[in-house]
C-alpha cells in the first residue's frame, strides 16, 4: 500500500479579487522508504503540495491519503494528531526555539504528546548523537550554525519515528559544501531507517542524491525517475 496518494487534488487561493490556482488536478504516489524530491521553480507549488500531504493545509478540491487514511476527512484535531505521530517536518528557516537548547528543542515533539522529561531527554539526546551533534546539545541556536541548526532540526524530526518525514527547502540557506552533507546525512538515515522522505528544492545539485524526482510547474507535475 501507497504511504502517500493524492488523487485529483487542487488548491485555490484567493488574494483580492482574483484566484490563485496553486496546484492543478495533482495525482501521485509514494511508496513507503522512498527519498522524493518535489523539485521546481519558486511558486510552483511545492511547498503546497507539502502542506497538503503535511496535514497541514486542506485541498480546495480531491483527496489527500496517508498510510490508508483520507487527511481531508478527518477534524481539526484528528489532523493534528496525525502530525504529531507519524509526520516529522524539517524547514529551511530550522523554526527552532531560540531561549532552548538543541537538545530542549529536540525534546518538545515528545513533551508536547505527554512523554515523560526523563524519557523525552534520553530520547532527543540519542538522536542529536545519530546526527553528530552529542557535543553541542547544551548550545543554543544562535551558537550553532547553519549546518548544525539543520541537523537538530531533523533531530527534532525524527524524534517521534515518524512514518514520514517532509523536508521544504532544507538546504535553502546554506552554502553548497553544508547543504550536500545536509543531503547525504539525510539519505543515509533513510536507507538506515526505511524513514520515507518528501522534500522539496530548486536546487538541481541535490537530485542525485534521489531515488525519484516529482518536477513541479505551474500547479501540475510531470515525474521522472532516476537511480
Amino acid at each position: 500500500m501507497a504511504l502517500v496518494k493524492t488523487i485529483g487534488i487542487r488548491k485555490d487561493y484567493r488574494l483580492g479579487k482574483a484566484i490563485v490556482h496553486a496546484l492543478r488536478g495533482v495525482n501521485m504516489q509514494i511508496d513507503p522508504g522512498e527519498f522524493v524530491a518535489v523539485w521546481g521553480p519558486s511558486g510552483s507549488g511545492k511547498t503546497t503540495l507539502l502542506n497538503l500531504i503535511g496535514a497541514i493545509d486542506e485541498p480546495t478540491e480531491g483527496e489527500v491519503f496517508l498510510n490508508g487514511r483520507k487527511l481531508n476527512a478527518l477534524s481539526d484535531n484528528e489532523r493534528t494528531e496525525v502530525r504529531n505521530r507519524s509526520i516529522g517536518f524539517i524547514f529551511q528557516n530550522f523554526n527552532l526555539i531560540p531561549v532552548l537548547s538543541a537538545l530542549e528543542n529536540v525534546m518538545v515533539p515528545l513533551q508536547i504528546s505527554g512523554e515523560s522529561y526523563s524519557r523525552a531527554k534520553k530520547t532527543a539526546g540519542s538522536r542529536l548523537e545519530e546526527v553528530g551533534l552529542s557535543r553541542f546539545i547544551h548550545h543554543r541556536p544562535d551558537k550553532l550554525s547553519g549546518g548544525q541548526s539543520q541537523r537538530v532540526a531533523i533531530a527534532r524530526a525524527l524524534i517521534g519515528t515518524p512514518l514520514l518525514v517532509i523536508a521544504d527547502e532544507p538546504t535553502a540557506n546554506l552554502d553548497s559544501e553544508t547543504s550536500e552533507k545536509i543531503i547525504t546525512l539525510m539519505r543515509e538515515i533513510n536507507q538506515k531507517g526505511k524513514t520515507t522522505f518528501i522534500f522539496s528544492t530548486h536546487d538541481r545539485r541535490l537530485l542525485k542524491h534521489c531515488n525519484r524526482l516529482i518536477e513541479i510547474s505551474d500547479g501540475r507535475i510531470s515525474e521522472k525517475g532516476q537511480s
